[in-house]
């Protein structure tokens, strides 16, 4: 094979052939027929290798076999007419793998869409509850429910607190002046043994009461808890075990639990006391 071609052989290789079909190939172009020892020589294919390439560019339909007397001479078949075979085998090849891919897929879905249809209606218990431990994602998760929230917040407020840095305090006290200016009802009962223990971080809320947010103080309240639109509750539930300063978030899109969470807040409200600010 000549020198000056050498960079052709990437092509035919991305075209589907072989480096010693396009070898081959080339080096038959090069004059009107060679037998196979010449082809051997001049290709520079192993001896071994060299009827097994042959017959594989013969059923490709890219060089012709012709005899004189007993030896067989090879030629390659015009390039046009050699490229356009491969580029159409490659077509038909593709279609057959499409189609048999069709089939597998066709019986697939067949026998798992009936399996799917029987069981995607059917509710795990935990599919409405969502557990997280990660500051940051609660955080993200709470900032999230006060923006999608349209009638109201109902909270018990008690340490320890998702808000226990500057920042998440900044972008909870936003949300929440947000919700109250688009006419959400926003109503809090704090618990009194803690409103001195952190009131820097309740004095950042006072400004809120401005705007409509109402705020009570009870002596004692079960657990935290924010109630959103009567669709979801959030209780961050403190460890009581290892850290007190550390709690889990349970967030509980289930409406019976919502309610029954709600006929609690509205009893600890009505016998609870005005926070004066």
């Amino acid at each position: 094979m000549k020198n000056e071609y050498k960079k052709e052989v990437q092509k035919f290789l991305e075209l589907g052939l072989t480096e010693r079909e396009t070898k081959v190939y080339i080096t038959l172009l090069s004059k009107k027929s060679f037998t196979s020892s010449e082809l051997q020589k001049t290709a520079n294919i192993p001896r071994t290798k060299i009827y097994e390439v042959l017959f594989k560019m013969l059923e490709r339909g890219i060089c012709v076999e012709r005899r004189v007397g007993k030896i067989k001479y090879y030629e390659a078949v015009e390039p046009k007419k050699a490229l356009n075979k491969i580029l159409e085998d490659y077509k038909n090849n593709f279609q057959n793998e499409l189609e048999k891919k069709k089939d597998i897929t066709e019986k697939l879905e067949g026998l798992f869409n009936p399996v799917f249809q029987k069981n995607k209606n059917l509710d795990s218990p935990l599919e409405y509850v969502e557990v997280i431990k990660d500051k940051d994602h609660a955080q993200k998760r709470i900032l999230d429910a006060f923006k999608n929230s349209k009638t109201e917040v109902l909270s018990f407020v008690k340490g320890p607190y998702v808000c226990d840095t500057t920042s998440r305090v900044n972008e909870q006290f936003r949300e929440e002046k947000s919700l109250l200016k688009r006419g959400v009802i926003c109503k809090k009962i704090y618990e009194l043994t803690e409103l001195e223990d952190h009131e820097p971080v309740i004095d950042q809320f006072k400004p809120l009461a401005k705007l409509g947010s109402q705020l009570k103080m009870l002596g004692s309240i079960p657990v935290k808890m924010v109630i959103f639109d009567e669709k979801m509750v959030i209780f961050p539930l403190q460890d009581t075990i290892n850290n007190p300063n550390e709690f889990t978030i349970i967030i509980v899109e289930h409406i019976g639990m919502v309610m029954a969470c709600k006929i609690l807040f509205n009893h600890l409200w009505d016998i609870s006391l005005p926070l004066k600010i």
